[in-house]
């Protein structure tokens, strides 16, 4: 019998339920934040300074598919980050993803719609800032030598 078939290996091996657990977090602080209306100064803001820049923005409202972007943001900025060895190389990929989706706002406004960036960029960042910590406390599978 092996001498190692016993031991158990020092890696949080479900960083699929880390995942799901902050990016649920995230989610639900960040339509908190939107339906109480507390980014609606800073969204009113992005858009009078769109139209004063000549976008063709549609002023009715966030586009429908928003809510599947904040998401497909939030869950996968969780899982991919406790998938990436390194606290700086977790930094790196974040501060990617935030100009990304800082910028992915006035590319939409070329479009005609108009898409408010501030709550993807809290959930984005409240989901790295979690995945972040919990990885620099519990060592992940692609942290751990020899697997």
């Amino acid at each position: 019998m092996p001498e190692e078939f016993g031991r158990s290996s020092p890696a949080h091996h479900h960083p699929l339920t880390v995942a799901v657990v902050v990016g649920s977090f995230a989610m639900a602080v960040g339509l908190v934040v939107r339906i109480s209306g507390m980014s609606l100064l800073i969204e009113r803001q992005i858009l009078s300074s769109y139209m004063e820049l000549g976008f063709p923005v549609n002023t009715v409202g966030q586009p429908w598919w928003a809510v599947l972007v904040l998401l497909a943001l939030t869950y996968g900025i969780a899982l991919v980050l406790l998938q990436v060895p390194g606290f700086l190389r977790r930094l790196l990929f974040f501060l990617s993803c935030l100009v990304l989706v800082v910028s992915a706002s006035p590319v939409v406004a070329l479009w005609g719609l108009f898409w408010s960036p501030v709550v993807a960029v809290f959930c984005l960042s409240w989901s790295a800032a979690c995945a972040v910590l919990w990885a620099r406390y519990h060592p992940m599978p692609c942290e751990i030598d020899g697997t």
